[in-house]
This record gives structure tokens, C-alpha cells and sequence, in this order.
């Protein structure tokens, strides 16, 4: 923002010289004049507004001073609908007004020497106007609407970046003076401009297509004549009414000087018994000061010695705080150092007992495979997850006793350093009890601040509290989440390799076509029944769906699609001997039997001796165990050189024999 636009501080001279003058215009009768020019305003006063508004002036003057806008916050122009001259030369203004057209009783209006940029188009509006002074602006332009200023009798543009003039103006016929730069105009042309203000009514009048008649065949009003009242043309008499009406304007301006030397000596003799009360109260003033200043300085020494007090048992608080926070630090390191060692105990036992019993209970699971169901497998897994679950919530309530017995010791801690404040506080406020009733304001303050650093120091500590009973929380659930998702997904893991492994087992020991029929029909779930009873497509043929609900197929629309569908491939394998399936891919099916006596059994013990051989050699026993998958499969020979499990192709972390026991 530049300089000139902000805001000044008013001198004392000047704000006295305003409240002169508003007194002054308030004064029982007073003339029509508010003069406020000269009092360094950066706004028009709200009050100027309403005198104006109340006592209905006529003129405002409010030139030499700092505008930078005619309106300030929460002013209308309607409170100056009754000004009829208007003196804002030597401002800052830099744009008037859009309502500007509201003021219909204006007649003069001179915004010299400002920053205007521009003109408002509800200038046009101003009927009653008849002399605009816009001299010593920055204009570039002139709105068309002056051209509806029918009243206009002198118009002064000059100082300004005006080179084009509007050819509204040759329908203002009552202009009688109009100044211009010649040099700087385009339209008129230079020398038409130069050759006064006739020439260039006329000139705008041919461009326009008008008539040209001189100024002095029209009327104007006179400044007098109220605002209801609207100009009319009169081809006589204008010339003696408007002499008239300048001597009465002289004689109102003369009287209206003599005034003003009068009321400036009434000023004069105001500021000079204004002096001498200002020296009077400066005396009491200077009394009441020597007043103060002892009292001030009692209240000094007692606050020096106070602070004093203060300054000691603050640092003896810090002293003990300090020892405080190390005796915390003390015990929070001796408490993880338990809580490392005990972690540390406990995945060695982990690794030591529990790996070992549960590679020994995976061992017999991986024997009885071909014999558990899904359903008891999967109670085994959650009685194991439930056995480390419950083993981890032990842990974590003994951590928590642990901090509980932390937290409730710096408890009292904090209790004992409050209840040593307070006391201090009681203290404090006996001593202030003591003091006279001038020194309570000064010790009201001080007690306040010591009240707030207390329970700053409080709310302080409370929330460090808080913040540290959250982290550790957090710190141990975070803990507790990452060790049940590990566990979980390593279940969830070994689970689907189970049921991949059990179900290519299955689809090896059954015919293709037939495994290809179930999965077309999405009785992929039937596979394990139709292996464990070594059902094939000839033994089907011969079921009835009698026989598949028997065997565990439940839906009778199920049955008859699937006896169907096998009466269709083996008609078809019939008339085309290539689609019967090779005899390699077709598993040992059932003794032709009746269905009825097909009944579930368990896998033959062949089963269980090979499903311990180890899968690389094929001859020996497999003895060694893979982690992380927990393979069982191969010999202690053959896993030596192997870098994945040949099961499920995981990298081996590391390798454990088993012992068989006698």
C-alpha cells in the first residue's frame, strides 16, 4: 500500500479544531455550514454524517485533509441528500461514490487536486448540478451520462489524461465555462479546443446533429431553490436572477468569515481556560504520582522478598523433581530389562519345548493325514491358537501389573509435589492478606499467575502422564496384533497347503474324467467321499441314487445328473475306444459289490508306511523336519543338499531330526 493511503494520527491541534467545529454546528442557530477542513481526517467522522442528516445542512467542506474514501463503514449518502455544495479539493480520494447520483440536491462539487481514476455513471443524475471541478486528477475519461447534467454551467478538466471528450456534452446547453488541456486533446481537435468553450459546443453539436444555441437563452435554478423542483427552459430574465443570486452568496460567504473570526476567538479563550485546567490536573497528577511511586515501592520490596521465597522452594522443587525423573528412569530401565529377560526366557522355551512338541504333534498329524477329517484338524488348530493366545494374555496381565505398580507410585509422587504447592499457596495468600486495600490489584495479578502455573505444571504432568500410559498401551497391543496376524497367517498358510496337498492326493487316486465331472458340476466337495469309497465311472454306472445318498450325496438332483453324466462317457468310451482313460491314470476301484455294502473304512496300513518314505530316494525313512512349512519328507541323506522344500517349495530357514521312540 503507498504511503499516502495509510492512516495518519490526527495532531492535537486538529482533533480540537474538529470538536470545535462539530460544537460549533451543533450550537443553537447555527448557519448551514459544517466546516471540518483542516483536521488530518483519513474519514469523514460518523457524527458529521448525522449532523448533517439531523440539521439538515447545505454545505460541507472537507478539503486539506487525508480521504482515501467519501463513505466510511456503516454510512449511507442518503444522510447528505439535503448538501448542496460539497468541497472535497486536496484529498487522497481515489474514486467517488457509485450512488453517487443520490445527493439530487447537490449544485457544487469540486473533488480538486485528488486521485481520481475515474468518474461514476450515476453522475448523470446530479440534475441540479452546476458547477464540477474535477481539475488535477488522473482521468482518463469522461462517463456519457455528464451529458444528462442539464443545470451544468461550469466544467473544469484541466490536469488531467483526458484526450477525448463525449459527444454527450453538446445536449448540456447551459454550460457557459469549460477548461481543458488543448495541447493533450484528440476529439475536439487541438485547435477547436483552443478556440474556447462556444467552439467546442458547437463542434460537438454538428458531430451530434444538433442545433447549437448559446448558454444565456436557458434558465438555470438558482442555488436556493429546493431539490423538488425541476429546470425548466425560459428564453427571458436569465441574467439579473443569476446576479442576484451571486451577491447573495457573497453575502452569506462575508457573514459567514465574520463568524468564523468570531467563533476562532471563542476558541482561543476555550483552549486558554482549557490550559489552565490542564495544569491543575497535571499538579494533582504529579501529587498522585509521588502517591504511587511510594507505594510501588513497598509493594516492590515485599514482591522482591516474596519472589525470593518463591525462587528457593522453586529450586528446591526442581532439585526434587529431578531426582524424581531419575528415580523413574531408574525403574523404567530395571523393568525392561526384566520384561527383555523374560521375552528372552520365553522364546527360548518357545523354541526349545513348545517347537519341538508341536513338529512332534504335526509329525502324527502328517501319519493320520488319510484318516482326520477337516473338521478335527481344524479344532486342532484352534485349540493350539487358543493355548498361545491364552499364554500371551498372562504375559501381558503380569506387564500390566507391573505398570500399574509403576504408575500408581508416580502418582503419589505427583500427589506429594501438589500438596507441597498448596501449602506454599496458603502461605502465599496469608502474607497477601496482610497488605492494604491499594496493594490488591497488584497481588490479585500475582496470585492469578501463580494459579495458572500451577495448573499449567499440573495439566503439564497429567498429560505427559496420559501420553505415556497411551504409547505403552499402544506400543503393547501393536505387539500383541503383529504376533496373532504372524500366527494367524502362518495357520491360514499351512492350512491351504494341506488342503492342496489332500486334494492332489485325492485327484491322483481317481480317475480324471471323473474328478473333470465333478468340478463341471461344482461338486468339487464330494471328492474327498468318492475317493475314500475308490468310487470309479464302471461302479457308478452300476449305483442307483439310493446308493449316492448312502455314500453322502445329499441333493437329488446332484445324483441323477451325475449317474447321467456317466452313462454319457461310458456310451461315448464305447462307441470311441481311444476315450477311455489310460489304464496308468486309473486308481484300483472297488470288488464289484452291491452299493449297499460300500461303507466308510479307514486307508489301508500300506498308506501310513509310505506316506513316512522319503520323497527324493523313495527308500528310507523320512526323519528330518523343514522350517518354517514343517514338511516332513525327507531322509537325513537326501535333505542335505536341498535349499527348498520339495513339497511346497519354500526356502528351508532350517532342518530338525525326529527320534522315534521304542
Amino acid at each position: 500500500m503507498p504511503l499516502f493511503f495509510r492512516k495518519r494520527k490526527p495532531s492535537e491541534e486538529a482533533r480540537k479544531r474538529l470538536e470545535y467545529q462539530m460544537c460549533l454546528a451543533k450550537e443553537a442557530g447555527a448557519d448551514d455550514i459544517l466546516d471540518i477542513s483542516k483536521c488530518e481526517l483519513s474519514e469523514i467522522p460518523f457524527g458529521a454524517f448525522a449532523t448533517c442528516k439531523v440539521l439538515q445542512k447545505k454545505v460541507l467542506i472537507v478539503h486539506t485533509n487525508h480521504l482515501t474514501s467519501l463513505l466510511p463503514k456503516s454510512c449511507s449518502l442518503l444522510s447528505l441528500a439535503t448538501i448542496k455544495v460539497l468541497d472535497l479539493h486536496d484529498n487522497q480520494l481515489t474514486a467517488l461514490p457509485d450512488d453517487l447520483g443520490q445527493l439530487t440536491a447537490l449544485q457544487v462539487l469540486n473533488v480538486e487536486r485528488n486521485q481520481l481514476m475515474q468518474l461514476p455513471r450515476s453522475i448523470g443524475n446530479l440534475t441540479q448540478l452546476q458547477t464540477l471541478n474535477v481539475k488535477d486528477n488522473k482521468l482518463k475519461e469522461l462517463p456519457d451520462t455528464l451529458g444528462e447534467l442539464r443545470s451544468l454551467r461550469t466544467l473544469n478538466i484541466s490536469g488531467n489524461e483526458i484526450q477525448r471528450l463525449p459527444q454527450m456534452l453538446a445536449h448540456i446547453r447551459t454550460l457557459e465555462m469549460l477548461s481543458l488541456d488543448a495541447s493533450a486533446m484528440v476529439y475536439p481537435p487541438r485547435e477547436v479546443c483552443g478556440a474556447g468553450t462556444a467552439a467546442i459546443l458547437q463542434f460537438l453539436c454538428k458531430e451530434s446533429g444538433l442545433e447549437y444555441y448559446p448558454p444565456s437563452q436557458y434558465l438555470l435554478p438558482v442555488l436556493e431553490q429546493d431539490g423538488t423542483e425541476n429546470s425548466r427552459d425560459s428564453p427571458d430574465g436569465p441574467t439579473d436572477r443569476f446576479s442576484r443570486e451571486e451577491l447573495e452568496w457573497q453575502n452569506r460567504f462575508s457573514d459567514y468569515e465574520k463568524r468564523k473570526e468570531q467563533k476562532m476567538l471563542e476558541k482561543l479563550e476555550f483552549e486558554r481556560r482549557l490550559e489552565l485546567g490542564q495544569r491543575e490536573h497535571a499538579q494533582l497528577l504529579q501529587q498522585s504520582s509521588s502517591q504511587k511511586d511510594e507505594i510501588l515501592q513497598t509493594v516492590k520490596e515485599e514482591q522482591s522478598r516474596l519472589e525470593q521465597g518463591l525462587s528457593e522452594h522453586q529450586r528446591h522443587l526442581d532439585a526434587e523433581r529431578q531426582r524424581l525423573q531419575e528415580q523413574l528412569k531408574q525403574t523404567e530401565q530395571n523393568i525392561s530389562s526384566r520384561i527383555q529377560k523374560l521375552l528372552q526366557d520365553n522364546r527360548r522355551q518357545k523354541k526349545s519345548s513348545e517347537i519341538l512338541k508341536s513338529l512332534e504333534n504335526e509329525r502324527i498329524r502328517m501319519e493320520q493325514l488319510m484318516s482326520i477329517t477337516q473338521e478335527e484338524t481344524e479344532n486342532l488348530r484352534r485349540r493350539d491358537v487358543a493355548s498361545a493366545m491364552q499364554q500371551m494374555l498372562t504375559e501381558s496381565c503380569k506387564n500390566r501389573l507391573i505398570q500399574m505398580a509403576y504408575e500408581s507410585q508416580r502418582q503419589n509422587l505427583v500427589q506429594q509435589a501438589c500438596s507441597s504447592m498448596a501449602e506454599m499457596d496458603e502461605r502465599f495468600q496469608q502474607i497477601l492478606s496482610w497488605q492494604q486495600m491499594d496493594q490488591n490489584k497488584a497481588i490479585s495479578q500475582i496470585l492469578q499467575e501463580s494459579a495458572m502455573q500451577k495448573a499449567a505444571f499440573e495439566a503439564l504432568q497429567v498429560k505427559k502422564d496420559l501420553m505415556h500410559r497411551q504409547i505403552r498401551g499402544q506400543e503393547m497391543i501393536s505387539e500383541q496384533r503383529w504376533a496373532l496376524s504372524s500366527l494367524l497367517q502362518q495357520l491360514l498358510k499351512e492350512k491351504q497347503q494341506r488342503e492342496e496337498e489332500l486334494r492332489e492326493i485325492l485327484e491322483e487316486g481317481m480317475e480324471r474324467q471323473l474328478v473333470a465331472l465333478l468340478e463341471e458340476l461344482s461338486a468339487e466337495h464330494y471328492l474327498p467321499i468318492f475317493a475314500h469309497h475308490r468310487l470309479s465311472l464302471d461302479l457308478l454306472s452300476q449305483m442307483s441314487p439310493g446308493d449316492l445318498a448312502k455314500v453322502g450325496v445329499s441333493e437329488a438332483g446332484l445324483q441323477h445328473e451325475i449317474l447321467r453324466r456317466v452313462q454319457e462317457l461310458l456310451d461315448a468310451a464305447r462307441i470311441q475306444p481311444e476315450l477311455k482313460p489310460p489304464m496308468g491314470e486309473v486308481t484300483p476301484t472297488a470288488p464289484q459289490e452291491p452299493p449297499e455294502s460300500v461303507r466308510p473304512s479307514a486307508p489301508p496300513a500300506e498308506l501310513e508306511v509310505q506316506a513316512s518314505e522319503c520323497v527324493v530316494c523313495l527308500e528310507r525313512e523320512a526323519q528330518m523336519i523343514f522350517l518354517n512349512c514343517g514338511h516332513v519328507c525327507c531322509c537325513q541323506q537326501c535333505c542335505q543338499p536341498l535349499r527348498t522344500c520339495p513339497l511346497c517349495r519354500q526356502d528351508i530357514a532350517q532342518r530338525l531330526r525326529i527320534y522315534h521312540s521304542s
